[in-house]
C-alpha cells in the first residue's frame, strides 16, 4: 500500500485497502494504519479538482464522497450541474449531504425547482426563494429574543442556544423559521438545551 500510495496509484491503493479491510481478522495495529490510509486517500481526493463523471460517481458512494462532490459542486457554477444536483439530493446517505446541497444553491441562487424527501414529505422548492439561516430574520429574532432572557443571567447558556438554533434552521431547510414562530422555537431551544446541562 505505501508503494502504491508512493507512486500516485490512489485507485489501486484504495482497492487493496478496502480488501484489507474485509478480512475476516485484522490485526489492531494494521487496521488503524489502514483506516489511516483512508484518511490520507481522502484528503488526496478532497484536493483534486473533481470532473463531471467522478462526481456523478461520489453521489452514489458514502458519505464522506458525497460530501466531496458537494464541495466540487460549490466551487463550481452549478447552474451547470442541475441533474447531478438532483442526483444528489435523491442519493443524500445523511441530512449533512442534504442541508449542504440546499445551503450552496440557495448561496448562488439558482431559479430551477428542485425535489427533496424529509421526513417523508416530498419537498418541491426553488432555491433563489429560500432563505440561508444566516440571513433569516426569524432566527435573528429568537435570537434577539434568547438575548433578551438570558444575556445577563447565563451567557454560557445564551451561547449553547444561540448555536443550537442554527442547527435547528439549517435542518429545517428548505424551510426557514418564520418570525411569528421565533418566539416560541426560542423557547423550546432554552427548555431543550437547559435540561440537556
Amino acid at each position: 500500500i505505501d508503494e502504491l500510495m508512493s507512486s500516485g496509484s490512489y485507485e489501486a491503493a484504495a482497492n487493496k485497502i478496502r480488501e484489507e479491510l474485509s478480512m475476516p481478522y485484522i490485526p489492531m495495529d494494521f487496521e488503524e494504519k489502514l483506516h489511516a490510509y483512508e484518511k490520507e486517500l481522502l484528503m488526496h481526493e478532497a484536493q483534486k479538482k473533481l470532473g463531471d463523471d467522478e462526481i456523478d460517481a461520489y453521489f452514489e458512494m458514502d458519505e464522506a464522497h458525497q460530501l466531496l462532490a458537494v464541495k466540487a459542486l460549490r466551487e463550481s457554477n452549478m447552474r451547470q450541474y442541475l441533474d447531478l444536483i438532483q442526483k444528489g439530493l435523491d442519493h443524500a446517505k445523511s441530512n449533512l449531504v442534504t442541508i449542504s446541497l440546499i445551503e450552496a444553491f440557495i448561496d448562488q441562487q439558482l431559479n430551477e425547482e428542485f425535489h427533496v424527501v424529509k421526513d417523508g414529505l416530498d419537498i418541491s422548492f426553488i432555491p433563489s426563494a429560500c432563505v440561508n439561516p444566516c440571513d433569516s430574520e426569524g432566527v435573528e429574532e429568537g435570537i434577539a429574543i434568547m438575548r433578551s432572557w438570558l444575556e445577563n443571567e447565563n451567557p454560557s447558556l445564551l451561547q449553547l442556544c444561540i448555536q443550537c438554533i442554527y442547527k435547528e434552521a439549517y435542518l429545517h431547510l428548505p424551510f426557514e423559521i418564520e418570525e411569528e414562530e421565533s418566539e416560541d422555537c426560542a423557547y423550546e431551544i432554552v427548555m431543550y438545551v437547559s435540561a440537556m446541562m
